[in-house]
């Protein structure tokens, strides 16, 4: 009788190392990637390292990308201000604050520069200008060194009469800003989009005219696991994309055009998938050959245009 229960209790527990297994986060490793987020959000990936974590699956599903969230171990990620007027715009827009019209530039000068207007009394139309740092539980402080209204510089006025930023800034929480006297302070995991990035940010710059935010260890990383400069490497864990799922993840993503970074749309990759080719490796890899996004939708508007 022992015996059998013996057999039970080791079926019983490989039954449940197979499950965790399948709850184990997929390693990611892209490198030269501007990854389009959302079609007004993109983010410029120098190089990142990190893991792709299950969530509402037992397994991330490309297709989906609710069904898993970026934790980047370490890695530089850039973005334009163009995505940063998106982010913010989408963070303040609605009743969330009492910001509209909000625009954000970055300064040659290594600050950021920022127009809009407070609806409070009456409406205020603002700029400003802040310097940028990262705080130490690795979030992104804006710490405000000019501000105008009407034009006119403010900042004196409201130290005059012992007023901070926050006194006019109103921000719903829970939406990744939080206004900290005359700085703003944002979590970039919360301010991001789905699929969600979390990481620990550990320095910030500005640099050809985009923020870069550096993540994790800044020491120099090992060399890159793709066979391409340009690529996204998924292994281990397994991941699920169209029709299939892959065990012990080995699939990599090369971009057929090196000359420029690797355009690659979270919601549009099958469509890149589609018009490339792929290998079958010796080891059971797979590696997938894509054409850059933007090229596909410059062809096929192009393509349109011609049967018109």
């Amino acid at each position: 009788m022992r015996s059998v229960w013996l057999v039970l209790l080791s079926g019983l527990m490989s039954g449940c190392a197979r499950v965790e297994a399948t709850l184990q986060p997929v390693q990611v490793h892209m490198s030269n990637v501007d990854l389009h987020v959302a079609d007004d959000v993109t983010l410029h990936v120098g190089e990142l390292r990190g893991q792709f974590v299950p969530s509402g699956r037992n397994i991330p599903y490309l297709d989906d990308k609710r069904s898993y969230t970026v934790h980047v171990d370490s890695g530089e990620v850039a973005v334009d201000a163009s995505t940063l007027t998106a982010l913010m715009t989408r963070t303040f827009g609605g009743d969330r604050s009492n910001i509209e019209n909000l625009q954000v530039r970055v300064g040659s000068d290594g600050t950021l520069r920022q127009k809009g207007v407070i609806d409070a009394a009456i409406n205020v139309p603002f700029q400003s200008k802040g310097t940028i740092s990262v705080t130490p539980d690795g979030r992104l402080r804006v710490s405000t060194t000019s501000v105008k209204g009407f034009g006119v510089p403010m900042k004196p006025i409201l130290s005059f009469f012992g007023v901070t930023m926050d006194d006019l800034l109103k921000v719903e929480p829970g939406h990744g800003v939080v206004v900290d006297g005359n700085d703003l302070i944002l979590d970039i995991s919360k301010v991001l989009p789905v699929p969600g990035f979390s990481g620990r940010l550990s320095a910030v710059r500005i640099e050809n005219e985009r923020l870069v935010q550096v993540f994790g260890n800044a020491d120099p990383r090992p060399a890159s696991p793709g066979t391409s400069r340009h690529h996204i490497y998924w292994r281990g864990g397994q991941l699920s994309f169209g029709k299939l799922t892959m065990s012990e993840t080995d699939l990599e993503l090369i971009d057929l055009d090196p000359s420029d970074p690797f355009d690659f749309s979270v919601d549009h990759w099958q469509a890149q998938l589609v018009a490339g080719y792929s290998k079958t490796l010796s080891n059971r890899g797979l590696q997938a050959y894509v054409p850059d996004y933007d090229d596909l939708v410059k062809r096929q508007g192009a393509a349109a245009h011609a049967r018109r």
